[in-house]
């Protein structure tokens, strides 16, 4: 292969791809190179919830009705390019599980305004009717917006859309570009990749570029578990946020579901481990104590993502080389910010407008 493009990007995950996505759009040549696979880093988890309230709170996320839209209509369209569902329309419940928290979930609810039929309080016995068994103190909230998506399958159906769009993507090596008075190049076993622009969408790998050394990055280790119940189906469709996350994928007559995350802050290896397996079942018990005693670990997978001080991704040109690019810090809203966030940096390059100024890596640049 020896082609030229508009952009090349460094990474297949949720901003690689949604980026790859935007530019395309707009006819601009785009190609990505991943190292792995697709979906191969903390993009890929098996279990995800696109989950507008977030937080011990509950808080609205930043500009949720933007960010939902764009995922929402992505996740429909790119399903037409996966031989099996990926994604459940199959709301979210929050319970509280004491008393204090009821009452800043309360407080935090009743001050925000949220769209028409988006998220409603249920008292403790409406919560407990849903689903019997649950952990509940005083109430919480339900969201029939909620979204539970297998996040690896998305990716992969996300690269095939893209590549029938017209995107190059080269997997399986790790790319080397050097900067020359022309753009960028790449070579590596036969190939050979010119492009004017060099986005890093890496990830955790962004931690090892010296570009973006003065970036204040926190990376973040997040295992999470598939049970298998081993007696009655689950008897519940929708998902769960609570001490984490319970992703229901399979709806009320399946019988696994995924437990999600540890946050891990300090961690010698990115390995799954068995304090992943602990910490993950300790959290189901306090949530579904019945469940948990009858249900088994059947298979783990942890990620590395990365955070930052306001815990908003990083989007913007590096201070001094004009056509080189950082997409990063997506965390665990990766899912819920990805696409509406690569529409909004492509506005940015193709027309001028602001950078949001929470997201801009201006204000990370500041304070070196």
């Amino acid at each position: 292969m020896n082609s030229s493009f508009d952009y090349c990007i460094l990474g297949a995950g949720l901003a690689g791809l949604s980026l790859a996505d935007s530019l395309q759009e707009h006819d601009l040549e785009v190609c990505v190179i991943e190292k792995d696979d697709i979906g191969s880093g903390a993009s890929g988890t098996p279990g995800g919830l696109v989950n507008p309230a977030t937080g011990r709170r509950a808080t609205k996320s930043w500009k949720a009705e933007a960010c939902y839209e764009a995922i929402a209509e992505n996740l429909e369209m790119v399903s037409h390019y996966s031989k099996t569902p990926f994604y459940r329309n199959n709301g979210v419940l929050r319970p509280a599980l004491t008393k204090k928290m009821a009452g800043k979930m309360r407080e935090r609810f009743r001050e925000t305004t949220w769209s028409e039929g988006w998220c409603h309080w249920l008292p403790e016995v409406e919560i407990k009717e849903k689903h019997p068994g649950i952990t509940c103190i005083e109430g919480g909230l339900w969201l029939p917006v909620g979204i539970t998506v297998d996040v690896g399958r998305y990716l992969q159906a996300y690269g095939s859309y893209l590549q029938e769009k017209g995107v190059h993507i080269i997997t399986g090596f790790e790319p080397k570009p050097n900067n020359s008075s022309t753009g960028w190049e790449i070579r590596h076993n036969g190939h050979h990749v010119d492009a004017e622009n060099l986005v890093y969408a890496t990830g955790y790998g962004t931690l090892s570029v010296e570009y973006w050394k003065n970036i204040d990055f926190h990376p973040i280790k997040g295992q999470v578990a598939t049970f298998q119940s081993n007696s009655d189906p689950l008897g519940f469709d929708h998902s769960l946020s609570s001490l984490g996350y319970i992703a229901n994928l399979g709806g009320a007559e399946d019988n696994t579901f995924i437990q999600g995350s540890t946050y891990e802050h300090d961690f010698e290896d990115t390995a799954p481990s068995t304090y992943g397996k602990d910490y993950l079942r300790k959290r189901l018990r306090r949530i579904l104590p019945g469940l948990e005693e009858h249900s088994e670990i059947i298979d783990q997978w942890s990620g590395v993502r990365l955070s930052t001080p306001n815990r908003k991704p990083v989007l913007g040109r590096h201070p001094e080389i004009q056509n080189l690019h950082l997409f990063a810090g997506l965390g665990s809203k990766g899912l819920l910010y990805g696409k509406f966030l690569a529409e909004h940096y492509v506005d940015h390059l193709l027309n001028g407008t602001d950078l949001f100024d929470e997201i801009s890596i201006h204000r990370m640049l500041e304070k070196n």
